[in-house]
């Protein structure tokens, strides 16, 4: 998520870093020209003295792309007065005609977005929401693991012709059905195939189960946190796992400036092409975070089932368009208002009153 703008006119050292696990590639302007670009081992103190010793500290700003390394460089650097910012990848242009792509490339794209101010940060968590944020990031993975089980065992079923089973696999995947796969009679491989893809799932749900209880346990002894989540739960749609990913991905909710931010977050905004008094607007941008936008997707269904205003609001735009596509617009949109709401809930720190 995007954090506040700055003003490159107050600095006068730029540096673009391409941060990787062995070095760090970066390169340096001051409004006039390059002046270098160099490439050093990656320990943030090798890099904040070489700032000290050659420039200003004070009028010093740094970007590299959000990836793999976190936030270590970031934070050693801004704990010691030297502003960096990370942005996310997607936010650096790339031509479709390039042939030569390396580090110092990269950090040359970073310095020139940098300088003229266009570059877009995100938003760094800290605290207890950036701890909140990695237990979120392994709940998302053993969640990913159990659908990928699920989903090989559907395909084992149908390559083994095992035609009665896989028409009870659309079903919850309870603890019966489970059962009876493991007493299916088939051949000596494919039991042993199917069995090892059970125990995968069995194994995937265990962690999740084991995760949930580690996050539940963890908020409750965060009062701010607990808080949140209690406004967010009260809004329909909106339960504990989307509640806490919610959270975990935006962090603290103080930070947020309007809705429209949460919105672009997820990728819910509008695209727009507009031009004088012409106004017109497409589909979502779907540049924002997919597991999120995915979830707020889900809650909606819920939320016009439960509160008369969203279902209202709901069935307004459906029927305003193609009968095709009209309800897959149409959930788009609560989700989107379901944004507005999550950023009203949170900035008065109160419940949602459902109608």
């Amino acid at each position: 998520m995007t954090q506040q703008t700055f003003n490159s006119k107050y600095y006068k050292t730029f540096i673009g870093l391409d941060v990787d696990k062995s070095s760090y590639s970066f390169s340096i302007n001051d409004h006039s020209d390059m002046k270098i670009s160099k490439r050093i081992p990656s320990k943030a103190e090798h890099l904040y003295n070489y700032i000290q010793k050659h420039f200003d500290s004070n009028k010093v700003i740094c970007a590299y792309e959000a990836g793999p390394t976190g936030y270590h460089l970031h934070d050693y650097l801004n704990s010691r007065g030297v502003l960096c910012f990370i942005t996310p990848p997607a936010s650096i242009p790339k031509p479709a005609n390039e042939r030569v792509k390396n580090n110092r490339i990269d950090s040359i794209k970073i310095l020139k977005h940098l300088m003229s101010g266009d570059l877009k940060p995100i938003r760094v968590p800290y605290g207890a929401y950036r701890e909140l944020r990695n237990l979120v990031k392994i709940r998302e993975n053993y969640a990913t693991d159990r659908k990928t089980a699920k989903q090989r065992i559907k395909a084992l079923l149908l390559y083994a012709n095992l035609s009665t089973a896989l028409k009870d696999s659309e079903s919850k995947w309870s603890c019966n059905y489970i059962k009876e796969l493991k007493q299916i009679d088939c051949s000596f491989a494919t039991r042993k195939r199917l069995d090892m893809l059970i125990e995968d799932l069995e194994y995937a749900r265990k962690k999740l189960l084991s995760t949930h209880l580690m996050i539940r346990s963890f908020y409750k002894e965060h009062q701010e946190i607990n808080e949140n989540i209690h406004y967010l739960r009260s809004i329909p749609g909106i339960g504990f796992v989307v509640s806490v990913t919610l959270l975990g991905k935006i962090g603290d909710p103080v930070r947020l400036q309007n809705s429209r931010e949460l919105a672009g977050f997820v990728g819910l905004s509008p695209r727009e092409k507009s031009t004088g008094d012409t106004v017109i607007r497409g589909s979502i941008t779907h540049m924002g975070d997919k597991t999120l936008r995915f979830m707020l997707i889900e809650a909606a269904w819920v939320a016009i089932r439960k509160d008369t205003q969203l279902k209202q609001f709901y069935n307004r735009i459906r029927t305003k368009n193609h009968p095709k596509y009209g309800s897959k617009i149409a959930i788009t949109a609560v989700a989107r208002k379901l944004t507005q709401i999550i950023y009203r809930v949170l900035k008065d720190k109160r419940t949602y009153i459902q109608h």
